[in-house]
């Protein structure tokens, strides 16, 4: 946010309190979201998910799964697994 703000003559901190007025969610849980929803089509596939939380921007696989299930309530796998 801080960066961008420098690119728009601003604050990282005024955007994100625009971003959370204008969306009623932080922009920390809206790119979280982004991420698992970028997720989902590969997960499906079965892709690794190594690879799967690497490639939506999660450096460990525990960082994914801790994400998915606060957002899900339920890992990846169980979640999928559920509904195959």
């Amino acid at each position: 946010m801080e960066a961008w703000g420098r690119r728009v003559g601003t604050s990282g901190r005024t955007l994100a309190r625009l971003f959370l007025a204008d969306t009623g969610m932080s922009f920390g849980r809206w790119r979280t979201l982004v991420r698992l929803q970028a997720a989902l089509p590969a997960l499906a596939a079965g892709e690794p998910l190594h690879r799967v939380s690497r490639g939506v921007g999660y450096g460990t696989v525990s960082a994914f799964v801790a994400a998915f299930r606060r957002e899900t309530g339920t890992t990846p796998g169980a979640y999928f697994g559920a509904r195959r």
